[in-house]
């Protein structure tokens, strides 16, 4: 039987020299940071590097793997035993395995650095679309490198889409997103096929009573603060999670939003740092919180003292426990009976609509949400349909 076994060791120094040794693991599978078992010990040699042992034939062989994190070690070790694996049950089937074209660019690495790229940024959010969109894209097309893409491939992808149920918005997104990274791979995507049309629909915002209706039945003093917040600032929910009282003035009272990289890895979106300014109840509330959650750190929205990233799954919990619930959309009639309408961006886009509303101009109400142009913002804006508009349609004088 063929030895596909690969062994990460860590080479290191000792007093009678260098020495391989096998890496140490604790129990829950993890490589422990600088451990190597000598003579069934786990001693810590700082000085070293890891490396993975295999066989190529009755031949030994060390792969280095100098300045690789023990994770990323680990990783490696994996994916090497999968690929040597691979290689012989292809041998066995009687299967040829075309080993990578160094000179042509994979579209699988093409895509770890355009995500990459996309975080780097601050789109967090933007880097899971992209990256689901582009994988379903490689999974459908089956292409390996860059240089064999086809302008037709979008067109197989977007019936494969259509094929599963979506619809035409979705697969229109899924477009745009697939493009984006073809622009990146260097591909002219000038010659693209277009993507399929859609009925556009207006942006959703939450209407004067679904808000009073939230705040009276929402009495918990986090939840009830964190959706004023979100309502009276527009920030977004990674913005919301990275909260600190540090980024409160009270003086001017001003919000500041800004990347907290060392601290947090959070950066913001399109690095657009900016100040919003808070109205004197939100201030005073948040004063108020502050005092009495004097002991519980650095962020206003903790969870366990790190940045709570449920606060979708608590807006819903709060909601249905409530009785807001709309009873009729998919969500509600399913089994965890999590209302669709409601969900955290819509508090963003209900706080530009009623800043555009309100007659702030546009370059500020930009400014305010972050966007880097016009367009992003105009795309949060509903048309008007409150009483006064009624009002004005009921005293017209049409003939």
């Amino acid at each position: 039987m063929v030895n596909v076994r690969v062994a990460l060791m860590r080479r290191v120094k000792t007093p009678a020299g260098w020495r391989y040794y096998p890496a140490a693991y604790s129990p829950n599978g993890r490589v422990k940071p600088d451990f190597a078992v000598v003579a069934g010990k786990e001693i810590k040699h700082p000085v070293g590097y890891y490396v993975l042992r295999y066989c190529r034939g009755p031949r030994p062989v060390f792969e280095p793997l100098k300045g690789v994190s023990p994770a990323e070690a680990e990783a490696r070790r994996r994916k090497k035993e999968s690929q040597l694996s691979l290689s012989v049950a292809a041998k066995k089937a009687d299967l040829k395995v075309e080993p990578i074209d160094p000179d042509r660019k994979l579209l699988s690495a093409q895509l770890q650095h355009f995500i990459a790229a996309t975080v780097a940024r601050g789109s967090l959010e933007a880097a899971e679309v992209y990256e689901l969109a582009c994988k379903e894209f490689l999974s459908v097309t089956g292409h390996r490198y860059v240089d064999e893409l086809d302008p037709q491939d979008l067109v197989v992808f977007q019936k494969a889409q259509f094929a599963r149920g979506m619809s035409p918005r979705t697969v229109s997104n899924r477009h745009a997103n697939v493009k984006a990274f073809l622009l990146f791979c260097g591909v002219d995507t000038k010659s693209l096929p277009k993507p399929p049309k859609y009925d556009k629909t207006m942006p959703e915002i939450y209407t004067d009573s679904e808000l009073s209706a939230l705040f009276n039945h929402v009495t918990s003093p986090g939840g009830n603060l964190l959706f004023r917040v979100l309502i009276q600032t527009g920030v977004r929910e990674q913005e919301a999670m990275h909260l600190e009282w540090a980024d409160i003035d009270p003086d001017r009272k001003i919000l500041s939003l800004k990347s907290k990289v060392k601290k947090y890895g959070f950066r913001l979106k399109d690095f657009e740092e900016r100040e919003l300014p808070l109205n004197d109840d939100l201030l005073q509330r948040l004063l108020s919180y502050k005092k009495e959650r004097a002991s519980d750190g650095a962020l206003i929205f903790p969870k366990n003292g790190h940045p709570d990233g449920h606060m979708l799954r608590t807006l819903k919990r709060l909601v249905r426990a409530a009785g807001l619930n709309c009873g009729e959309c998919e969500g509600c009639l399913g089994k965890a009976r999590e209302c669709e309408n409601w969900y955290l961006h819509k508090f963003r886009a209900t706080y530009c609509t009623k800043l555009l509303r309100s007659g702030i101009d546009i370059r500020t109400v930009q400014a305010m949400m972050g966007h880097v142009d016009l367009e992003s913002t105009m795309r949060y804006l509903r048309p008007a349909e409150s009483e006064p508009t009624q009002s004005r349609i009921n005293g017209m004088t049409w003939w």
